[in-house]
């Protein structure tokens, strides 16, 4: 077992951690190298915070790696979190996919627990199939906060016919009565976008009324309102899409921009990471006439399944499917009340 806390031995370990990630399957977009290195450079920038990565190896192979920052506190010990990107995004361990991961969790468990400058753990985001949630609720860790990440099965399509016959008439009926509406006003196009200089004017789009979405709904003080959240996507953005997993698609008409979506893909999954429209096209539902459109098209590719990220919402709802629990955590470590 090592202590990552420098950046420099992290970088050194790009190539097998992401190997190590592969075992994450579909989720490993979120847990590459290069993202929770974009991720650090956020924390970096906040009093208090240094890197904290728990790696283990079998010889020569890492087989676990936990992408934790500590905080410190004013009584000389500190909280364990994860090393995110402070967004709502999935976060969990990364461990060897064989018979050797229980006892490898139970070993990172003991380290943590012995470690007595380390008074608490917050860690955020944990999904229940997450590779730590088991010891998390087997040691009492408190579920502070809940959610759910919905998902939808497309295996069984074939074709964007093939989804759209599986949808309810009143589904297919409003998607028609929508599209007649928005072309109307001109011809109505759908666009993906992957070039570097589109890439981030579309990105700043969907931000920019993101941003006063979520600021009507839960207030200013909110993650997506927060320094470098804007920048750290659009470097991740160009990053991963020039390996094929990241692209905006918008949905156009007069030329104009009326909803956009940020696409994360891995393997099989395809991930809407940020979804904005134009409140000025309200009544024609943009957001989902733009996904019902990603989907139909992603039948066709191979994709299996739509994961909406997290949080409940009416749009994602509407595409019905099932939904997994999403919790923070809270743990007291060891003695400390």
């Amino acid at each position: 077992m090592e202590i990552i806390d420098r950046p420099a031995e992290f970088a050194r370990l790009a190539d097998e951690w992401d190997e190590l990630a592969k075992g994450a399957a579909d989720l490993a977009v979120f847990r590459s190298h290069a993202w929770v290195s974009r991720c650090w450079q956020r924390h970096q920038a906040m009093h208090g915070r240094s890197m904290y990565i728990v790696v283990i190896r079998d010889g020569a192979e890492l087989v676990l790696a936990a992408p934790f920052v500590r905080i410190a506190d004013w009584y000389g010990t500190a909280t364990l979190a994860w090393l995110d990107s402070m967004t709502p995004l999935y976060n969990d361990i990364l461990v060897v996919s064989d018979q050797r991961s229980d006892a490898l969790k139970q070993a990172l468990w003991r380290h943590i627990r012995r470690q007595w400058s380390i008074r608490a753990l917050k860690l955020n985001c944990v999904r229940d199939d997450a590779e730590i949630a088991p010891i998390l609720d087997k040691a009492g860790a408190i579920r502070t906060w809940e959610t759910v990440a919905p998902a939808l099965d497309i295996s069984a399509f074939t074709s964007r016919d093939d989804f759209l016959a599986s949808q309810s008439s009143n589904a297919r009926y409003n998607l028609r009565r929508y599209t007649r509406l928005m072309e109307r006003e001109g011809p109505v196009r759908f666009r993906e976008i992957g070039s570097a200089g589109d890439l981030e004017a579309s990105i700043r789009w969907i931000f920019a009324h993101k941003r006063k979405w979520v600021e009507a709904r839960f207030g200013a003080a909110n993650w997506i309102a927060a320094a470098g959240v804007e920048e750290m996507f659009l470097d991740v953005t160009a990053f991963e899409s020039r390996r094929g997993r990241a692209s905006v698609v918008v949905l156009e008409t007069k030329q104009e921009i009326i909803a956009a979506v940020l696409l994360f893909r891995c393997g099989g999954t395809i991930f809407p990471s940020k979804l904005a429209y134009d409140p000025a096209w309200r009544k024609v539902s943009p957001g989902w006439v733009l996904m019902m459109h990603i989907i139909g098209e992603a039948c066709a590719t191979g994709v299996r399944s739509v994961d909406f990220m997290i949080g409940r919402d009416a749009w994602k709802d509407r595409f019905g499917g099932q939904s997994i629990a999403v919790s923070n955590y809270r743990l007291r470590n060891g003695l400390w009340p």
